[in-house]
């Protein structure tokens, strides 16, 4: 009997069980929902944000029947160049940024995302148009530029570069070489600027109306995109991964049917990835004053970026009404130079303008070892004149080191050849500007070469030769420092001499012969501060250099620290080790004069005369 009443309590009423089952049915929840928010968690993600919220990188679900080409696409999680996810920057990240491209950019400006100001785009163009095609125009300026010209006057904190959907005809190397250029051109012109290469968008697999377009290669272009801004220290913006489906096609729901062209709603997803993948830096702009108005923009042009129209024009009486601006120019923070207008000059200069007639030119003038490279507005000449003022001028000249040096090597005696050499430093220098001169006489046929040879001949003897070389950028001539070669006495049959062309050697000391064959190289200094003496007698020297300084051989009467071998009027020593001492000076005379001295002084000179007179063509191969 206590047994069954012990069975029946063990034994779980209906209620109950509907009760564990409701429990296990939480519990199974509750661990479903921990493994969702740590899975959301690692992988950077709000958990509280909602589905369609842009900074969750989930692909759409694909179309029925579609290829998957997900796996063609592999970009280097890893890459120094690109952007992670971060907290949504907000609108005044978006607002200081510049977005440049083409008809998708164009769309971000018409569908009311992004202000005038905030793009440089045309419909339709690539890469190649996007270097070299004027399509930018601004208020009351007739000129055109070019995109990188127009960053530089619109001064961005940071731009975003998305092109590359109308070069989907071209290799990669072609398209890789274009973007490149681009972008050196926009670092050049205004390098004050963050960029960012944004990808280039994906393609719905329905692209009916564009049948010639192939996600594979856009995604040859966006791989390649990544190793180009690695290598040029620009950021790389993978939206392509927002803008994708499961399959690696562009998500049907951000495209117009059939097309290329995001819609406003793929063209918002862009936008949240770009402000929650921020590149925040030090703003590094000099100024942010004097910045054009774009001309107004009209839907659908052929150009999209248009001049302006008739309503806007200013009339010149109109102009005048405003009687006074400031023209302010200054030097970069880095130096290099001064400015001069007028008769004043200095590091800054303030112009006061009261008539938009009147014409203002100021000159940016380099110190040594620097060169003019650009003023921050993109003008590249050095010498700017700004007239037709309806507003303030405010622009930066800007610096860079140049330099030019020049070595020396070789010989300079008879028959031997020697050796000049010229080291450029600075970015800006190229070697095609190098000239050399000789004597203050450019020779023209060593244009352009970095390095010289040239042969001792008989017509340079006696000869003295300033070398010095210059190298050039925008109009801006750097000028190395100069050696000289000096080439004194006349040939001999049994003369020698050798020299190294350093760039300084120790005073050539008088022989004991008239016929003296020797060879210095200097920087800056004469050849020798005293004037060589004739001796009694004839006798050959020799001549010997290391480094910067050569020693020259006295006249032996005894024996001598190196080798000397002296002609005589019936026969010569067979030592080396010897040297004959000089006879009378009328049978040495006697001996040598027909052989090898020149007869006299004045005979001496003329010769010198004659060397130094065709030095400059001898001196460079």
């Amino acid at each position: 009997m206590r047994s069954n009443n012990q069975k029946e309590n063990q034994a779980l009423t209906p209620m109950q069980k509907q009760a564990v089952l409701v429990c296990i049915v939480c519990a199974l929840a509750a661990l479903l929902t921990i493994g969702i928010t740590l899975t959301m968690l690692k992988r950077g993600k709000n958990p509280t944000e909602q589905p369609g919220d842009s900074s969750i990188i989930t692909p759409a679900p694909a179309p029925e029947g579609e290829e998957d080409i997900s796996d063609h696409y592999q970009i280097n999680q890893t890459s120094s160049a690109l952007l992670t996810g971060t907290s949504d920057a907000g609108d005044a990240y978006q607002e200081q940024t510049l977005f440049i491209g083409d008809s998708n950019t164009v769309r971000l400006y018409a569908s009311g995302l992004i202000s005038l100001q905030q793009f440089c785009a045309k419909e339709g163009i690539g890469t190649s148009a996007a270097l070299h095609e004027g399509i930018v125009t601004f208020k009351r300026d007739d000129n055109r530029y070019t995109i990188a010209q127009a960053v530089a006057k619109m001064k961005p904190r940071r731009v975003v570069i998305m092109l590359g959907t109308n070069d989907n005809g071209m290799n990669t190397e072609d398209f890789i070489s274009n973007y490149t250029a681009l972008v050196q051109a926009i670092q050049a012109s205004y390098p004050y600027t963050d960029i960012i290469v944004n990808t280039v968008p994906p393609v719905p697999s329905n692209h009916s109306n564009y049948p010639n377009m192939d996600q594979t290669r856009i995604d040859d272009f966006n791989m390649a995109l990544l190793t180009m801004c690695e290598q040029l220290g620009v950021k790389f913006l993978n939206s392509a991964e927002a803008l994708k489906d499961a399959n690696g096609y562009g998500n049907v729901d951000y495209y117009q049917s059939g097309d290329i062209h995001l819609k406003p709603a793929g063209l918002k997803v862009l936008l949240k990835y770009l402000r929650t993948h921020a590149y925040e830096t030090e703003d590094r702009r000099p100024d942010t004053n004097n910045i054009p108005t774009r001309a107004e923009y009209t839907a659908n042009p052929s150009s999209a970026v248009e001049a302006p129209s008739s309503s806007e024009e200013v009339s010149s009486s109109a102009v005048e009404e405003k009687t006074e601006y400031q023209a302010g120019y200054r030097v970069d923070k880095t130096g290099g130079g001064t400015l001069t207008c007028g008769n004043e000059s200095g590091k800054s200069l303030t112009v006061k303008v009261t008539s938009a007639a009147q014409t203002v030119t100021v000159t940016a003038v380099p110190e040594d070892g620097y060169v003019f490279v650009k003023w921050s507005d993109g003008v590249t000449k050095r010498t700017r004149t700004d007239t037709n003022f309806d507003q303030n001028v405010d622009v930066t000249a800007v610096f860079a080191a140049a330099s030019i040096q020049i070595s020396s090597s070789g010989k300079a005696a008879l028959g031997d050849s020697y050796t000049f050499k010229a080291t450029l430093k600075g970015k800006y220098l190229d070697a095609s500007s190098i000239r050399w001169y000789v004597n203050g006489s450019e020779v023209t046929q060593a244009a352009g070469k970095t390095t010289i040879k040239g042969e001792v001949d008989p017509s340079m003897l006696g000869g003295k030769f300033r070398v010095y070389a210059t190298a050039s950028y925008n109009d801006c001539t750097v000028t190395s420092n100069k050696l000289e070669l000096t080439v004194s006495g006349a040939p001999s049959s049994s003369s020698s001499s050798t020299s190294s062309s350093g760039a300084s050697s120790k005073e050539d000391k008088p022989a004991s012969s008239k016929d003296e064959t020797s060879a210095s190289s200097k920087e800056d200094k004469p050849a020798s501060s005293k004037e060589e003496k004739p001796a009694s007698s004839s006798s050959n020297g020799t001549s010997e250099s290391t480094g910067s300084s050569s020693k020259v051989e006295k006249p032996a009467s005894s024996a001598a620290s190196s080798k000397v071998e002296k002609p005589t009027s019936s026969s010569q020593s067979s030592s080396s080790s010897k040297v004959e001492k000089p006879a009378s000076s009328k049978q040495e005379h006697t001996a040598s004069s027909k052989e090898d001295e020149p007869a006299t002084s004045k005979e001496e000179k003329s010769a010198s005369s004659k060397a130094e007179a065709s030095a400059s063509k001898e001196a460079v191969n």
